[in-house]
């Protein structure tokens, strides 16, 4: 469908959009986390060393060089980072405005944001920079430097989302919170429980830092969509496209529910290599 064809179509309702975006937003944080892990085994591999895939990390098999290690634990972040500036700027399915290319949306941003959330973990040694930072033994000043890049890059994130929020939602701001306040709120709680979840199951030997990593990444990942709320002045020529979507996106919970039946199956340990 052609965008001038979505003129004529009427906002979803609030309930809708709602419904849709923290199914694609939950669909794409956990896709997202994957690629991520995958991205933090591949590069252990490359450097001969197999590793324990969990849905929240990777345990590498054996001691990595130092350099190995800095490594493969800024792959994830980057590779996160790349993809998502990548795919915010191009979105082949937006003509099409169903459920699918609210997914790639959401993909977009919330790779983007787990990157500089990562960033803004420098200096308190937790996460994947953060341990970087230590194996490197890099100076205070550029931890912290760092934390202002990521601070920064949450703004920017925000500032990309807000144009997202007044295509999809138009200038009603109960559609607006429905698009940006609610998925936030409730895909956090949800995020928070499910990693809690995969962490219990799981019984990995990890340290306190790298757990409250885990669940701090969990509250950070839909930050983003709040925060567009602040550039809502900056959109206000955007034009609406409304959204071609069902009141309930029972393809979307499907898969979602797959997607969190193999993370818990995940939890117990992928041993690969």
């Amino acid at each position: 469908m052609a965008l001038a064809d979505r003129d004529s179509i009427p906002l979803p309702s609030a309930r809708s959009l709602l419904v849709n975006s923290l199914v694609a937003a939950l669909i794409a944080s956990a896709l997202m986390i994957l690629l991520h892990e995958l991205v933090h085994l591949v590069t252990g591999l490359v450097f001969g060393h197999g590793g324990t895939l969990y849905p929240f990390g990777v345990l590498h098999h054996g001691d990595l060089t130092v350099t190995a290690e800095v490594v493969a634990l800024l792959a994830g972040p980057a590779f996160s980072l790349v993809t998502g500036i990548l795919l915010q700027r191009w979105a082949p399915l937006r003509q099409r405005g169903d459920l699918a290319h609210l997914v790639w949306v959401w993909f977009a941003f919330v790779s983007v944001q787990e990157g500089v959330t990562y960033l803004c973990l420098t200096p308190f040694g937790a996460g994947d920079t953060g341990m970087a930072a230590q194996l490197m033994g890099l100076p205070v000043v550029a931890q912290f430097a760092l934390l202002g890049v990521g601070v920064g890059g949450m703004f920017a994130n925000a500032w990309a989302f807000a144009p997202h929020m007044a295509r999809f939602a138009g200038e009603d701001p109960v559609r607006r919170n429905a698009v940006m306040l609610f998925p936030w709120l409730w895909g956090m709680i949800a995020s928070v429980l499910l990693a809690l979840l995969y962490l219990v199951l799981s019984g990995a030997e990890m340290g306190a830092g790298e757990q409250i990593a885990i669940l701090a990444a969990g509250t950070a990942t839909f930050v983003f969509a709040p925060m567009a709320h602040l550039f809502s002045r900056l959109v206000r020529e955007v034009g609406a496209e409304p959204l071609r979507l069902r009141a309930v996106p029972v393809i979307g919970l499907v898969v979602l529910a797959a997607m969190i039946a193999g993370n818990i199956a995940l939890s117990t340990g992928l041993d690969v290599g």
